[in-house]
């Protein structure tokens, strides 16, 4: 029972770094919401943009945004080298290297929540999961090239199954919103 207390306890201290990052991911949001409105102001007036959707958008630039500080400028170019190819390489008996691990799936849940909110092609989970993958495998490169993290296969299938919790977490939350929509829909359909 220690050990998962302890287990626990280090990856919350672990998520408090990305919470740091909040602020810059929010200006960041904040700045593309700007962007946005000056650039498609016509055009999202007269198709009456989707609030939702825009919003979606936001809270994306904002994860990405602590996602890159996160795992690329939060260190040190050259501080961190190596690949590492074997499969579950990362998981041994420490809690550190397991709380690695399991971050690793953490870090993309919102990357299969958040982009089918915004973008109706993220609705495939072929192609939620797939983005999700191949983002992972792009931020995997520019770790190794700029040497600010190790390379990693375990990386990328925990980042992707990450997504899949994310997607499905998504597609729960929507089918339970269908569901309570339609019942509040045949409630004003019986008063009439």
């Amino acid at each position: 029972m220690n050990r998962i207390i302890d287990f626990l306890l280090l990856v919350g201290k672990d998520m408090l770094e990305p919470i740091g990052y909040l602020p810059w991911g929010m200006a960041v949001g904040g700045v593309f919401l700007l962007l946005w409105e000056v650039r498609y102001h016509e055009k999202a007036r007269r198709q009456k943009r989707n609030l939702r959707q825009k919003w979606s958008l936001f809270f994306c630039v904002v994860y990405l945004t602590v996602l890159l500080k996160l795992a690329l400028f939060s260190r040190e170019s050259g501080s961190r080298m190596g690949i590492d190819l074997e499969l579950f390489g990362t998981w041994n008996s420490s809690l550190i290297s397991q709380a690695y691990f399991i971050e690793n799936i953490i870090m993309f849940i919102p990357f299969g929540f958040l982009f089918p909110l915004a973008d109706y092609r993220f609705q495939d989970w072929r192609f939620c999961v797939g983005g999700g993958c191949v983002f992972s495998m792009c931020l995997e490169l520019v770790q190794l090239v700029t040497q600010r993290g190790f390379c990693q296969l375990d990386d990328v299938i925990t980042n992707t199954v990450g997504t899949i919790v994310g997607w499905v977490s998504y597609r729960m939350i929507k089918r339970l919103h269908d569901i309570l929509c339609s019942v509040d829909g045949d409630k004003h359909k019986r008063k009439d």
